[in-house]
C-alpha cells in the first residue's frame, strides 16, 4: 500500500503586508473623539465671539 504525504497547501498572506492602524497601538496623546468635538466647537465660539467684538 501505498503511503501519501500530506500536501501542506502555502495560502497566501492576508493583507500582503499591509498594516492594519486599528490594531496597531502608537504612543502619544490619546483622545476620545468626544474631545476632538468639543475643542472644535470650542475653538469656533471662540472665533465667533472675537467676530463679533465680545472678546
Amino acid at each position: 500500500m501505498v503511503k501519501r504525504k500530506k500536501q501542506r497547501v502555502a495560502m497566501p498572506a492576508s493583507g500582503a503586508g499591509l498594516v492594519r492602524y486599528m490594531d496597531e497601538e502608537g504612543r502619544g496623546i490619546k483622545f476620545k473623539p468626544e474631545q476632538i468635538l468639543y475643542a472644535a466647537l470650542g475653538l469656533i465660539a471662540i472665533e465667533v465671539l472675537v467676530k463679533l467684538g465680545f472678546v
